[in-house]
């Protein structure tokens, strides 16, 4: 009896492996399908990528922000439509230096945030409040880096203190590997075409 119950239960977990296995594979396909469709319109490539990263990893909202001069530019969000909507209309499009997401890339390794509201000293400032207030509370950040240095970060979250698990934040980690991909890919210079949509 117990023989045949461990038996259903290795099969189960194999076929839940092999769906998160096709999962991925759909996901990256769709990926590479915008770029190979969009080589010199970046926007349908970042919409792809984060469509794919907050399905994958059961996230309610995503973001790409990609570095300039003097901070990081919102270009793309995903997610949850309500989220969408208040992540545009409430966040700062322009996080400048010193700013919290700022600071967060200059690690250059993903940083998990389980519960945003535990956070404590410099992390607390006006982009911090905007994020909790917006209803977020787990946090991913992974910085995009060529040559490395920072060249955008993407970020998910989650309405619920809901820790990402080790194989959500490697696949999401997979994700921000195609999205600097998919800038080395274009000619377009990664700020064109994204500056004037939202300023």
């Amino acid at each position: 009896m117990n023989e045949s119950i461990h038996g259903e239960g290795t099969a189960s977990e194999l076929q839940d492996r092999v769906t998160e296995l096709i999962e991925q594979q759909t996901a990256i396909s769709e990926v590479l399908r915008a770029i190979a469709s969009s080589p010199h319109d970046l926007q349908p490539i970042f919409d792809a990528i984060l469509d794919s990263a907050t399905r994958l990893c059961r996230a309610d909202i995503g973001s790409l922000r990609l570095s300039e001069e003097s901070g990081l530019r919102c270009v793309a969000v995903r997610g949850d439509p309500f989220l969408v909507s208040q992540a545009w209309s409430s966040f700062p499009v322009f996080a400048e230096k010193g700013s919290f997401p700022s600071r967060l890339a200059t690690s250059k390794l993903p940083t998990h945030i389980p519960d945003l509201t535990a956070l404590e000293g410099d992390h607390r400032d006006d982009f911090w409040i905007t994020v909790v207030n917006a209803g977020l509370r787990t946090g991913l950040v992974v910085p995009l880096l060529k040559d490395n240095e920072i060249v955008g970060i993407i970020n998910l979250g989650r309405k619920q203190v809901q820790p990402f698990t080790d194989k959500q934040i490697s696949l999401f980690r997979d994700f921000a590997a195609q999205a600097t991909i998919a800038l080395e890919s274009t000619e377009v210079d990664p700020g064109a075409g994204t500056r004037d949509r939202r300023s």
